[in-house]
Formats: C-alpha cells, sequence, structure tokens
C-alpha cells in the first residue's frame, strides 16, 4: 500500500532497461520505490514493437494504479546516450535500440515530461543524493557486476563528455594481452573484473566451473579459501583500476556497488589494499600543494540498495523540473 502523507507533488515514474531486465517504479523525491515492476528485456524472441508495446502496458499499470499524481517519467538504459538525450545512440549488447526516438514515443504516450540519462550516472546520482556519495564535491561511481559502470560528479553534476557519461572507463587496460572482454578488449578491467574474470578464475583454481555469483556468496561466508583468493584477487584488479584512474578524475569518495560488492568485506579490503600500495604518496603531495583543495579519496561500499537506476533517473528528473530531491527516509 502506498503511504497517504506523500505529496502529490513528489512523485515520478522512473524506468531502467537492462539486458536482460527491464525495471520500472514510482518513486518520491525522498528515494523510496512505492511501487514497482520487472518484465524481461526479450529483443531475441520478440520485435522492437512488441516489446515497446509491453513497455507501455506496464506504464500505464502503474500510472492507473497511482492515486498519486505522477509529475513525469525519468529513464536509463544500457548503452550510450545521443547528444539530443533522446535515447540510446550506442548500444551493443541491444544493437535494436540503436537511433531509437524513446524520448519522443513516451511524450507522445503518456503526455508528461520524460528525461533520459546515462545508467552509469543515473546509479552514481542515486547514491550521491540518497547514499554514501552525500555532501561530496568530486564523487566517483563504480558498478560492479557482468561488466564495470563508472560515473564521476563533480558538484552535484554528472560528467558527460562521451555520450552521456564519462565514456568506458571499465575498459581501461590492465594486463595487455590478457584475457579479451565481450567488446574486443585484451586485459582491460572489464575482462579481469568482471562476472566473466571471476568465473575464468573459479575454473582455474577449483578445476570446475562454478558461477560468479557461488564464488561471491562462499567468499562473504569467509568459510572457502579458494573463494576467498578468488575475490582478494579480483579486489586487487579492481584496486588497479582504481589507482590508474584517481590520478584523472580526483575524486573525494568512491562507492563501490553491484552484484560483486555482495562479497562485502573482503573484496573491500583487497581494494584498499592494492590501490594504496599503487599510490604511494601521491594524495600527501597533491593535497599539501593544492592547500586542502583535493583530498585522499576514501573507497567505501554504497549504501542505497535496490533498484538504483529507477531511483536516480528520478533524480535526474527532478533536476530537470526543479524539484529538490532530499535524503531518503529509510535504505531498501
Amino acid at each position: 500500500m502506498m503511504d497517504k502523507n506523500y505529496s502529490s507533488k513528489t512523485v515520478a515514474l522512473g524506468f531502467d532497461i537492462g539486458g536482460t531486465k527491464t525495471k520500472i517504479g514510482l518513486v518520491t523525491s525522498h528515494g523510496e520505490i512505492i511501487a514497482e515492476k520487472t518484465f524481461h528485456t526479450d529483443l531475441v524472441n520478440q520485435s522492437l514493437k512488441v516489446y515497446i508495446e509491453e513497455f507501455f502496458m506496464q506504464i500505464h499499470h502503474l500510472l492507473d494504479s497511482s492515486p498519486i499524481n505522477v509529475l513525469g517519467i525519468g529513464g536509463t538504459f544500457l548503452g550510450w546516450i545521443d547528444d539530443d538525450r533522446s535515447g540510446p545512440f550506442l548500444c551493443q549488447n541491444v544493437p535494436v535500440f540503436h537511433g531509437l526516438d524513446l524520448k519522443a514515443l513516451l511524450e507522445h504516450e503518456f503526455n508528461l515530461p520524460v528525461s533520459l540519462i546515462d545508467d552509469a550516472n543515473a546509479h552514481a546520482l542515486a547514491e550521491y543524493t540518497f547514499g554514501n556519495g552525500r555532501g561530496m564535491r568530486r564523487f566517483m561511481s563504480v558498478a560492479l557486476g557482468t561488466g564495470i559502470g563508472i560515473a564521476m560528479m563533480i558538484d552535484g553534476k554528472p560528467l558527460d563528455f562521451t555520450s552521456g557519461c564519462i565514456g568506458d572507463a571499465g575498459h581501461i587496460i590492465l594486463r595487455p594481452g590478457g584475457p579479451t572482454c565481450s567488446a574486443g578488449c585484451k586485459g582491460c578491467s572489464e575482462a579481469l573484473i568482471g562476472v566473466a574474470g571471476i568465473e575464468r578464475l573459479g575454473l582455474e583454481k577449483y578445476g570446475v566451473f562454478k558461477p560468479a555469483y557461488e564464488i561471491i556468496r562462499l567468499a562473504k561466508e569467509g568459510e572457502d579459501s579458494i573463494a576467498v583468493e578468488i575475490m582478494q584477487e579480483i579486489g586487487g584488479f579492481v584496486g588497479e583500476m582504481l589507482a590508474s584512474l584517481i590520478h584523472i578524475f580526483l575524486p573525494d569518495r568512491i562507492v563501490l556497488a553491484g552484484g560483486t560488492m555482495n562479497a562485502g568485506q573482503v573484496l573491500l579490503d583487497a581494494t584498499q589494499k592494492r590501490f594504496d600500495a599503487l599510490v604511494g604518496d601521491y594524495y600527501h603531495i597533491y593535497t599539501s600543494l593544492s592547500h586542502g583543495y583535493y583530498h585522499k579519496a576514501e573507497i567505501v561500499m554504497n549504501t542505497v540498495q535496490g533498484e538504483t537506476g529507477v531511483i536516480g533517473s528520478v533524480v535526474n528528473l527532478f533536476n530537470h523540473l526543479g524539484i529538490p530531491a532530499t535524503a531518503r527516509l529509510s535504505t531498501r
């Protein structure tokens, strides 16, 4: 049930179109999802037309069920967004989305204001507004999962100099000539840290295949020494990646999120150890020379749980409408 105390002026609909699932929710300006729907993004067995029909039907169901005035629609999706913020410009995993004017379709169907944002920036906005990014002048968000999504925010605004984001920073090369990622990079962060990298290490060390989610769970429980060793190695790669990016973006805080972070402290500790070993005295130098303008980056885990892409897309919409999003009442 929805709380009758929610203001009629503080709710919007958000969506996050992923390669596997599409998630939709009604979100308040406190960052709470008060109703949601999820369905499969099945563009192998059905046409784009059929998918859009299902997408619109699910949105209609949520809008029709809400006793609260919905102010607009915020959205995000896999791939890069075009310069007009109208839809996917480049979507390698679901190429049928290329060139889709999603914004125009939504505005015509629902007669509501629509604002679209890159998915990495949407996740960053959710954590910046309601989680461990609050109060940070320079904030980096890193989502670790099947792939790696990285966003950087300065003074509350996401950097978007490459198709709505900072580009594919998750493909920075760590081991030249190493394992190849799904995009064809050899030895990049995503190839080493993503789900495929975890499962490759699992096969090497166990001698049999284990899914990444199982290795992550076993590492968190701490009783399987091989799983712990694997996730420590993954954490080392994460630390190297962050040490390579830190000199470019100089964040005050880095938040690690995504399914891989379910490994918990074992992964965070390994990341911090490798990061510190590589960065060395760099922080002391630039902090001193900048007279405190830049600071040593903290590496922490995310606190906002649930569908952060949906939440962040609504924060983006509220920003465009001039509606302040305030600290959420509770984390999910």
